[in-house]
Parts: C-alpha cells; structure tokens; sequence
C-alpha cells in the first residue's frame, strides 16, 4: 500500500557551494499538524519550496521528497502540475503580494480548479473561509489584510488537497485577525482531514496551531517532538530563545528596562533595576486636543485626546483600520485635522510654510516595512543623508551620516554606506531607516509597527536601540502597534484606538494587566502565548 502524506528524507539544498538545509528529514501524514519554527535565514521556508519544486533552477536539492509515496523531484512537469494545488498547496507569507491586483479575488479563486477540472464552487469556498460570497468580486486592495489572507486559504483548498503549507500566514495581520485566521486554519484542518505545515518564526502561533513543531537552526533540523514539550522543555539553546523571544503580558521579566537595560541571551530584554522614567512635570512634548479627520463621509479619528511627554514611550495600539495611521499622520502635518489641535513644545503645530518644515524636522518617522521605506537605488549613505540635504543644514554630510548610522547600531559604518538595500538583511534596513530619522535630531520619533515584519532576534536588537535612543538621546516615541506584546515590553502608557476613538489609556500595567474596556479585554484575549 502507497505512503501517504508527505516525508522529507535527508534533504540537503544547495545556492551554488553555499549549504542552505542540510540532511533534514521530516513526515507528516494527513490529519497531522507540524509547526516548522525558526529564525529568517535558517532555511524553513526553502523546505516549503522544496516541497513543489518552486525553488529556482540555480538550487540543487538532494535527497528524497516524497509525496503519496512517489519522489517530487523524479515527476515530469506534466506530473508535478497535476500534484500542485490538487495534492498538496501552499498559502505564501503576504496575501498582498500574491494575488493579482487587477484580477477580482473569486476568478483567481477559481483559477485552480479550471485548471484541474475540479467540480465546486467559488461561493461555497468562500462559505468555508467565513467571506460572504459578494467578496468574489472584489479586488484584492479592495479587502482587508485578513480577508486577503482567507481568499488565499481559499485558493489553497479549492482542489482538495491532503496537504497545505502555510508559509508565515499571519505575519503583520492585528491580532484579533490572526486569531480569527488560527482559529479557521484549526476548524478547517480538523473538518477536512488535512496535514498542515505551519512555517513561522512565532512560536505562539506554532503552539496556537500545531500538535508538532520541528525547530531550524542555520539549514539543519535541531529539535522535533510535541509542540508543549519542546515548548515547555527545549533541548536545544536556539528553541529556548525562540520561546523567550516574544514578551508574555503580566512577566516583569519582559517588561520596560530601565537605565542601563541590555538584552538577555540574544533576544529578550532584562527585568529592569529601575522604574520607567517617569515624565517631567513640565508640559508635554506633544499634546493632541479633540482631534477629528475626515476622509469624506468618514471619519477617520473621533475626538482623540493625547499626551506624550519628554522622554516618553507611549504605544499607541488597535486593529488595522482603527485610526492609528491617521492619527500619526496627522500629528506629523502629513494631514491636517478636520478639527482640533496638535501641540508640539508649547506650540500649535502649523500646517504650511517654512514653520511647518522645521516642525517636522523635530518629528522623524519609522514606517513598518523598511524594504518598501528604503529606495533600492539609493546607497545607504544617500538615503541617510536624504533629510541632511531636504533641510539643508550645514556641517559636513558623510560626518553626520555616520554618527546617525552608527548611532542606529550598523558598526562601523564605513561597511554600510555604500550599501544597497538589498545587500543588507531586513534588521540592518530598519536600522537604516532609524539613522535617517536620528541624522535630524529629532525630539520624537514615530514608529509605525517598527518590528512586525522582523523575525524574533532582529526584533529585540530594535527594541533594545530604541530604549537605548530614549535612555542617551532623551529621545520620546509614540509606537503604534497591534502588538500588545511589544507595548507590555517597551511603552511607558498605553492608548488603545478603536473606530477612530482611544477608548481607554493609561499604564501599561493598568490597561494591560487589568483592562476596563470590552473592547481593550477582547485585544488582550486574542494575543497567543506560548
């Protein structure tokens, strides 16, 4: 009788006489669920790739692949067609970037099962992913992140397939939508006899969904058992800082550090010796006063009042859609308000003109994805230098780019600057992005989701050089996140956002640890542990 179900057998991948993943062995049999768990780099997702031969040409994979019992790499192209989408599929990390922006999400749907001949329907796919069935004809930027994401779960099941690969699924949703989205793989993974490989760098989301987990380390396999034991007792030190690499919400351990903070082993932060500073007395850094935009009919930010104060970390946290972008943009003079004021230092933020130039040299942003921030023309001493060169202040330019670009941790410059974004990995382009915010010397820096696109190690270097900043440079920070985590770890007060109003703010520990709002308890429900 035939296997079923896939099994890897020394898989070995090869980038010219560079080893990627080697001699890993792994099965899974449909109805199972495997968490494949491991840093960016460590080579999880070339083993989803190997799986349906998606790798490029220029790999050369040894070992056997075995699907139903017959090796993918020995299938003809006609054969490996006929296994893809019908036998096994996969769900890719950014629902965005995989669909085609000018085709309605239900053609693309029903793309798969043309192609194999399969009997269904668009509509009762989309039944199963819980979308309504007008959904069908929308396009892609016309839904929202976790729509997106289940119109991909769609496609993955439109042929019926006993296996799906489920690449980084719920990397940058909110996470009210990852649970929902955890929730339907759970439900449908059961309902439909299917064998899941889940990939992520989230062990939460790995002990959320998975009965296994298999851990990578540098291209080999170095822990596999039951998700709660290699969880609860990691053999291996790589597992043990990916469980501690995400902040659990109420353990001091991961919370604010104080004056002389560091990070403890390569991920998380140590428990402070200090409180959080507490800001000064005087007036604040920045007052937002009975704030309203409008876009149209709608609005966007209802009656926000707000205060940041110097040297100050405040999280600003809610849904995708909740207002939270808005606000900072306005607060930025990238918008003005509908009504209400923006007070910076004492002074109502103006809203054209020269004064308003020189408010936003005092205000920096750091925009969530640093790949699409970053001109991938431009060298790292360009995009630095870009706002020395907008304001033009005086002094000389290579001086000031490299103090800001060692200032953000990329030592020593001289290896940087003349750099490409694509030569350097996605920590080092956050931390580009950061230098060309402090070659201004800013007073207050907004970060739009500064670490949701970042794996678990990279994300507490960026945490850790933000607290840094504060602690040095007296540097204040609004943070907006969907990520209490990251709030409970690093914010002084948090302000949780909500159809365009902060429904309840505070300390961390009063809004996170003891919430009075229906609305912040659901939030605090949502957030997988691990």
């Amino acid at each position: 009788m035939k296997n079923t179900g896939l099994e890897l057998r020394n898989l070995t991948v090869h980038y010219g006489h560079k080893r990627v993943v080697n001699d890993v062995s792994l099965a899974l049999a449909p109805g199972q669920t495997l968490g494949l768990a491991g840093e960016s780099g460590s080579g999880k997702s070339t083993v989803a790739m190997s799986v349906l031969r998606l790798l490029p040409k220029s790999a050369r994979v040894d070992g056997e692949i075995l699907l139903d019992g017959d090796d993918v790499r020995a299938m003809s192209w006609g054969r490996l067609r006929a296994v893809r989408w019908a036998s096994a599929s996969i769900v890719f990390q950014g629902a965005m970037h995989s669909l085609n922006p000018v085709r309605r999400v239900g053609d693309q749907i029903a793309e798969p099962m043309r192609l194999h001949n399969t009997p269904g329907s668009v509509t009762e796919l989309l039944s199963q992913v819980e979308l309504p069935e007008d959904k069908a004809r929308a396009y892609p930027h016309e839904l929202s992140g976790g729509q997106r994401q289940r119109v991909m779960i769609a496609m993955a099941l439109a042929c019926g397939p006993r296996l799906v690969i489920a690449d980084e699924p719920t990397t940058a949703l909110d996470v009210v939508v990852q649970a929902q989205v955890l929730g339907l793989v759970k439900r449908l993974v059961a309902e439909q006899d299917l064998g899941l490989l889940m990939i992520s760098h989230d062990l939460s989301v790995l002990a959320e969904t998975c009965d296994d987990l298999a851990v990578m380390h540098r291209g080999e396999l170095v822990e596999r058992g039951g998700t709660r034991e290699v969880i609860a007792n990691p053999r291996h030190p790589h597992t043990a800082a990916l469980a501690a690499a995400f902040p659990v919400i109420g353990d001091p351990n991961h919370r604010l550090a104080g004056p002389g903070e560091s990070t403890r082993g390569a991920f998380v932060l140590q428990e402070r010796t200090e409180g959080p500073r507490v800001p000064s007395a005087a007036e604040p850094l920045l007052q937002v006063r009975d704030l309203r935009v409008d876009y149209g009919r709608t609005r966007a930010v209802d009656g926000v009042d707000l205060t940041i104060g110097h040297g100050e970390i405040v999280a600003l946290v809610g849904q995708s859609g909740s207002g939270k972008t808005t606000l900072a943009r306005t607060i930025m003079g990238l918008r003005n308000p509908s009504s209400g004021r923006v007070i910076f230092d004492g002074r109502e933020v103006p809203r054209k003109g020269r004064a308003l130039k020189a408010f936003r040299r005092q205000v920096q942003l750091v925009l969530q994805d640093p790949a699409s921030a970053l001109n991938p023309r431009h060298k790292v001493i360009d995009a630095v230098a870009e706002g020395l060169r907008v304001h033009g202040l005086p002094g000389d330019e290579e001086s000031l780019v490299t103090a800001a670009v060692e200032r953000a941790e990329l030592r020593p410059a001289s290896e940087y600057l003349q750099s490409l974004p694509h030569e350097l990995s996605g920590g080092q382009q956050q931390r580009v992005v950061i230098a060309g915010a402090l070659v201004l010397q800013p007073r207050l820096l907004v970060a739009d989701e500064p670490v949701a696109s970042l794996d678990a190690s990279v994300r507490g270097e960026i945490v850790a050089l933000l607290l840094r900043l504060r602690r040095e440079l007296g540097l204040a920070s609004l943070i907006i996140t969907h990520d209490l985590g990251l709030a409970w770890q690093i914010a002084d007060r948090v302000a949780v956002m909500h159809q365009g109003k902060i429904v309840e703010q505070g300390s961390v520990e009063q809004v996170l640890l003891d919430p009075t709002h229906d609305y912040t308890r659901a939030l605090v429900r949502a957030v997988p542990q691990v």
